[in-house]
């Protein structure tokens, strides 16, 4: 077979939702259930069979997702996918779905017959900041999308409904049943062999979509399985693994075995005090990094599967974080770490237009926008220029876009194809680029946030608003009492990256010097000066020594760690002008009586490397844990009265208690006292408070809320 013999029918439908419908049904006419995703799948799920005028053909029935359920469609295999982009555009969904699609199937893409352009965007204003609205919004993604549509390598073939009329479309023929018998291709037996060997610890497998891991591991699963091996498999979610339970359940009843698939939660495995020969970890970008780090403990050899180049999300936090750890393990174990590789399409053809067009579109091709050749900076006969770009600006120079959005792919763990258009559409948001001849060696992506009314911060303050975006003002007002929070401009640098062979040469260094020079005098637009540049971060310990080097000040240590990195975000500010040094000092000295109690406390699992950068050295010294500040009874009082969480007031917590008990206001006769003394001094995930007859987290927030409450009043 001819490898374009096998590639996906694209189209292009314009019309309304009863004709875009009708349409894509006499297309999918002999396919098995499609699905249809949208924005809001409401209208679809009411429509019904009569939008077709022969009711003599038979219609295959379909299902719908929106775009929040996209996701669970990975690891799926679907015959033909219509996206209906008229009242919402995502394109996170676009990547996901069509890499869903398998060979000689239908990938639509529904427009209305109109100037879309001008409709209001649904799904738009979760990219804005407050204020902003849709219809304040002249979208660049979509301007951007509808020339990526219609470009002359674009593979959709546009079918208007009041043309199809006079030439009726044909129906696509069905496609053969999936072998779940299908042999192994030469580079799946290749990967199968290296498992087999059993040669190394850990075993990486990062592919694109559609190569066939799936089949590879469901397999490698059941042969090993035969061969009476301990063998388990964990993923984030079962729903994802259909392609791998069919291949795996196939083999074994052809052997006559009866054995359920070994699937166990990440959680549940880590509880199973079973030790593995072979653990089998898929779509392993979606599962937290210290919990893979965990995971790898759990077997003799463990393997881990992911797909590359955006399309989760969060593909990136595998390859640069945990390979990194494997890497280090491997060297330690004196066992190699091994990347298995697959690079020819299964569930298509080579080549296939719809793959390169998303991959193009999107920006998710390896190496893609390094068509001219990289210049190093020691040899380089241009010298460094900066450049800002913002919005619509990005739609007339292409190629910058795609070397730009492509080092940030490459650099950044959370970078997504939703990220094009946050930074195509959001007002807020300006890249500085760092620029040698064509070459971009860094970048940094700004957001402007902060200058929030009065009432609108009293309101976050207290916990009662939660506008979009304005991380910064938002988390300083709500987690950490800043009363002024909220009246001060920023600009946060949300993503900083510097090409890889042009790393530790103070590139970005320089970088966040000319954007400081900017942030001063707002060259880009007529607004007042900056008050502050600001970050905040997943912390690891090199990555908080350069923002320090750079001048930034921590002011807030998150309470939870982040799903993607595995790590504590930390946020830090760096004053622009004389009044925001005072008031950087102020929040800065708060932060650092704060974590004095906290981080030995509540974060043990933070090492003593990362523990002084946090601390600067306040670990060494005696906090003051006995002087009950006015600061303090205010964020104790957010807490009672308003909806200040808990794990954010539990070093003020731990000074009103000592304060308390230093003043004979609180004695071990107190029927608190127990409860009060394990808060103050345990770790906050290690509390057991059902000891205490408080057994929901409601319980323990208004018991909390009461004790701290007539604490307080008895100072009075």
């Amino acid at each position: 077979m001819r490898s374009s013999d096998n590639h996906r029918h694209c189209f292009l439908l314009i019309g309304s939702i009863n004709e875009i419908l009708s349409d894509f049904l006499h297309l999918c006419e002999h396919l098995s259930a499609p699905l249809i995703c949208a924005h809001d799948v409401t209208e679809y799920n009411q429509l019904n069979t009569s939008v077709l005028d022969d009711s003599s053909i038979e219609i295959p029935s379909f299902r719908t997702c929106s775009f929040k359920q996209v996701r669970q469609e990975l690891g799926s295999t679907h015959d033909a996918i219509l996206v209906d982009l008229t009242h919402g555009v995502s394109a996170s969904a676009l990547a996901i779905l069509a890499g869903t699609v398998r060979g000689k199937g239908v990938f639509a893409i529904a427009l209305p017959d109109g100037n879309w352009l001008k409709m209001v965007d649904q799904d738009l204003p979760r990219y804005l900041p407050w204020p902003y609205e849709s219809k304040q919004i002249n979208s660049s993604f979509k301007r951007f999308l509808l020339s990526h549509l219609y470009n002359d390598s674009s593979p959709f073939k546009t079918i208007q409904f009041n043309q199809v009329q006079s030439n009726p479309l044909q129906a696509l023929p069905a496609l053969a049943s999936i072998e779940q018998n299908a042999p192994l291709t030469n580079e799946q037996a290749k990967a199968q062999s290296c498992l087999f060997d059993e040669a190394a610890k850990s075993y990486v497998l990062i592919a694109p979509r559609g190569r066939g891991k799936s089949t590879l591991l469901g397999d490698s699963l059941a042969k090993m399985r035969q061969a009476n091996k301990k063998v388990a498999l964990t993923a984030p979610n079962q729903a994802a693994i259909h392609t791998l339970k069919a291949r795996f359940e196939h083999l074994l009843k052809e052997a006559n075995l009866d054995a359920p698939l070994p699937f166990y939660a990440p959680d549940a495995l880590l509880a199973n005090e079973t030790r593995w020969d072979m653990l089998f970890v898929d779509e392993a970008s979606m599962i937290p990094v210290p919990l893979l780090m965990a995971l790898n403990q759990k077997a003799e050899h463990c393997l881990f599967s992911t797909t590359d180049y955006g399309y989760e999300g969060a593909g990136k936090g595998f390859g640069i974080r945990f390979c990194r750890y494997l890497e280090a393990q491997s060297t330690a174990n004196m066992l190699p770490l091994q990347s298995l590789i697959l690079n020819r399409p299964i569930r298509w053809g080579e080549n296939d237009p719809l793959e390169i067009w998303i991959n193009d579109c999107f920006f998710l091709a390896p190496n893609q926008g390094e068509e001219i050749p990289f210049i190093h900076s020691e040899s380089a006969s241009f010298s460094q220029v900066y450049k800002a770009v913002v919005g619509e600006a990005w739609l007339t120079q292409p190629d910058l876009l795609a070397r730009t959005f492509q080092l940030l792919v490459s650099a950044h763990y959370q970078t997504s194809p939703d990220n094009l258009r946050w930074i195509l559409d959001d007002p807020s948001v300006s890249a500085y680029l760092s620029l040698q001849g064509s070459a971009v060696n860094s970048v940094a992506i700004i957001t402007e946030e902060g200058q929030l009314p009065n009432e609108l911060s009293l309101a976050v303050l207290q916990g009662t608003r939660r506008p979009r975006g304005h991380l910064v003002p938002q988390s300083l007002l709500a987690h950490e009492g800043i009363e002024d929070a909220g009246h001060y401009r920023y600009w946060r640098i949300s993503r900083i990256a510097t090409q890889q062979l042009e790393q530790n040469k103070g590139l970005a260094s320089r970088l966040l010097s000319h954007i400081e020079t900017a942030a001063k005098n707002h060259l880009i637009k007529e607004t007042v000066p900056c008050d502050f540049l600001s970050t905040s971060f997943a912390a690891t310990s090199d990555v908080v020594a350069f923002w320090l080097k750079n001048g930034f000040i921590p002011v807030r240590l998150g309470t939870t760690k982040d799903q993607a990195s595995g790590c504590y975000s930390l946020m830090m500010v760096k004053p622009l002008n004389e009044n925001a040094q005072e008031k950087a000092s102020v929040w800065h000295q708060a932060y650092l009586a704060n974590i004095a109690i906290n981080l030995p406390r509540d974060y043990p699992d933070i090492d003593a490397n990362l523990a002084d950068k946090l601390s600067g050295g306040v670990l060494n010294t005696e906090p003051s844990a006995t002087i009950l500040s006015e600061k303090d009874q205010k964020d104790l009082a957010l807490f009672v009265n308003h909806h200040r969480p808990y794990l954010t007031i539990r070093a003020q917590l731990t000074r009103l208690v000592n304060h308390a008990m230093t003043h004979k206001q609180l004695t071990t006769t107190h029927k608190d006292y127990s409860l009060l003394n394990t808060v103050i001094t345990q770790s906050a995930s290690k509390i057991d408070f059902t000891a205490f007859g408080l057994n929901t987290k409601k319980q323990v927030e208004k018991h909390l809320k009461w004790v701290v409450e007539e604490l307080l009043r008895s100072r009075a």
